[in-house]
């Protein structure tokens, strides 16, 4: 008759096997764990994406402001223009 055993491993290259299983795994976690988004990045992701929203509606507000300064103004001359 073989060997009788009551544990399932053992064999050393069983529980070699069994380690090295659960090393792969650990690594795949780890990896999918890592190449989702946390809390903190999706923060400061969101901070920077506001920022930029207002910087470039400041800009968008800014450049219309002069845009319509620059009308009113030459409005203004062409008034002052023709009346003379």
């Amino acid at each position: 008759m073989g060997q009788l055993c009551c544990f399932p491993l053992s064999r050393p290259q069983d529980k070699l096997n069994l380690v090295q299983s659960r090393q792969r795994a650990a690594r795949t976690s780890v990896k999918k764990a890592s190449s989702a988004p946390d809390d903190e990045e999706l923060l400061s992701l969101s901070k920077r994406l506001v920022e930029d929203a207002v910087l470039r509606a400041m800009q968008q507000y800014m450049e219309e402001t002069q845009q319509n300064g620059a009308a009113h103004t030459d409005q203004a001359h062409s008034k002052l223009n023709s009346t003379k």
